[in-house]
């Protein structure tokens, strides 16, 4: 099983500290698990980054903790075991909690 991390950027110091901190993560998680995670940064025309994990979009406010960003990733991934489910999280990620999480299932 392998995770795909889309990091939607844009210009800013949060987009690059963001897509430091989702590296970093994977590689963590690649070493404890031995969970394949590939992370593909994209440019984006938006408020806000994102995160998107195995389609599970995630806007981001503020840079989660490492160990935040772990955890969010593992659920994700176990949660959507098929690509065939279409889901949206719609989340802000305040330090140092997940704040007002949305579930939204089409």
């Amino acid at each position: 099983m392998a995770v795909n991390v889309v990091v939607g950027v844009n210009s800013d110091e949060l987009s690059e500290d963001l897509i430091r901190l989702v590296w970093e993560v994977a590689q963590r998680i690649f070493r404890k698990y031995g969970l394949e995670v590939y992370v593909v940064p994209v440019t984006v025309n938006s408020k806000f980054p994102y995160i998107s994990i195995n389609g599970v979009r995630v806007a981001i406010r503020s840079p989660p903790s490492i160990s935040e960003l772990e955890d969010l990733i593992l659920s994700v991934a176990l949660y959507v075991e098929s690509e065939e489910e279409e889901v949206d999280l719609v989340a802000s990620l305040e330090d140092p909690i997940i704040a007002d999480a949305v579930l939204i299932s089409y």
